[in-house]
């Protein structure tokens, strides 16, 4: 924290004195080209005024070009009876020639210096120096231009090196919370010796240590569901040895609860290592026209329902191809339409609809179902959640096939979304990028 500190400290600073800097150059440059020390000043008219006495006019002349081309600026030398030596100054040299405004000091006129000269015979002579306009017209502008450019390439480094390595960090704990936990903060910015090559560090170490944690607790959710599976199977058998041979008509519906429990207990042991292969399962993606597929799973669930009078269409003609897991998208959106058949009940209408839209397809699975109360549409996506609607409804299912459904979609690198229709009922999304 307290390089972080000294750095911020130091390129602030070091932005001040460049602003500073540039500022007092430029206000000190043009000072010196436009000001001339009235000493210098005092000196020229003094030459000028003792070479005009003493060798005339056209000596006079030939002095004030070399004295102007090294001044910067031009020169006019009055009598004191008023009579100009040189050129006459401009008419509009003390007032402004603008209509609009009156009675205001010249730009020439501000500018110039004026210096009293004392000839022979104590004679007065009056040099007035005019600083060449393009010089001088630069005096405002270029303080305020090159302060503001150095104000603004300052604040744009300061601004580059804090925000620069957070939005690193921000994109890889954006990727790490999807669920790519291979995610890490490149090295480079891990070895800086500051807070925030602390911070990178420190999330690399909690990325390993969960990704640690996720890889034991699915390697133990296989191995478990295997074990049962082993007595699972002996219970079975035992079981039907028992209904063939020792069981008694007063047993027989107590042997085929047992029996409907014990299928039961086996399909959900089958679903928990669905969902740890899906974990640590690499998927094998390969290009699907989507609305061939689509149509395949819209065709069977329509089948399956019919009897309970239940109707799904499917619209929309685009997109054409996507890259997927054929199979494991398949067990994602059977899933979501079997579901929406069962909420629907008898005589739902149930409507799916692809779309595409910057580069993903949008697939919607929309029931007339009762819908999810709002604070729970994210919760029908944890493992093992049934909403008091389907334990009521004693559905027999285990509240696990939309985790299923959002792991697959997750590792396609899309999303899954629910929300409650206007009219009523469930609207499920589908976010898959195109291939």
């Amino acid at each position: 924290m307290k390089n972080t500190f000294l750095r911020v400290f130091l390129v602030v600073l070091l932005s001040n004195i460049i602003v500073v800097s540039i500022g007092l150059g430029m206000v000190q440059f043009i000072q010196k080209r436009n000001q001339v020390s009235a000493d210098l000043l005092g000196d020229v008219g003094v030459q000028l005024v003792a070479g005009y006495e003493k060798f005339g006019i056209t000596s006079l002349q030939e002095e004030t070009k070399k004295a102007e081309k090294r001044l910067s600026g031009t020169i006019y030398l009055y009598q004191e009876n008023g009579r100009p030596l040189l050129k006459s100054l401009p008419r509009n040299f003390r007032e402004q020639n603008t209509p609009s405004v009156t009675s205001r000091p010249a730009a020439d006129f501000l500018h110039s210096q004026f210096i009293q000269v004392i000839g022979g015979d104590n004679v007065q002579y009056l040099l007035i120096f005019k600083p060449n306009p393009e010089i001088d017209s630069l005096a405002p502008g270029a303080v305020v231009g090159f302060s503001l450019l150095g104000l603004l390439v300052s604040s744009g480094v300061l601004a580059y090196w804090l925000l620069g390595p957070l939005l690193k960090l921000q994109r890889v704990a954006r990727s790490f919370g999807q669920g790519d936990m291979t995610a890490r903060v490149e090295n480079k910015l891990a070895r800086r010796n500051d807070a925030v090559g602390k911070l990178a560090r420190e999330f690399n170490e909690m990325a390993v240590r969960i990704e640690t944690l996720l890889s034991s607790k699915e390697r133990l959710m296989r191995d478990v569901s295997h074990e049962l599976r082993t007595p699972l199977a002996r219970i079975e058998v035992a079981l039907t040895i028992a209904e063939d041979k020792y069981g008694i008509e007063s047993q027989k519906g107590y042997l085929c609860r047992i029996r409907t429990e014990l299928h039961e207990l086996d399909e959900l042991i089958g679903q928990v290592l669905t969902l740890s292969r899906l974990e640590a399962a690499s998927l094998i993606k390969e290009e699907m026209n989507l609305q061939e597929w689509l149509g395949e799973i819209v065709d069977d669930v329509s089948f399956e329902s019919q009897l309970k009078g239940i109707s799904v269409s499917k619209s929309g003609r685009v997109p054409k191809t996507i890259l997927g897991d054929p199979l494991q998208l398949r067990h994602a959106i059977e899933n979501v339409l079997r579901n929406a058949c069962f909420y629907a009940g008898g005589g739902g209408v149930i409507e799916v609809e692809t779309q595409e839209k910057s580069g993903f397809a949008f697939i919607y699975v929309r029931d007339n179902g009762p819908g999810v109360s709002d604070d729970k549409l994210e919760k029908i996506f944890h493992a093992f959640y049934r909403s008091s609607e389907a334990r009521g409804a004693n559905s027999g299912g285990f509240g696990v096939g939309l985790t299923i459904s959002q792991r697959i979609i997750r590792a396609h690198k899309g999303q899954i979304t629910a929300r409650n229709r206007e009219e009523g009922g469930l609207e499920v999304c589908f976010q898959l990028p195109l291939a």
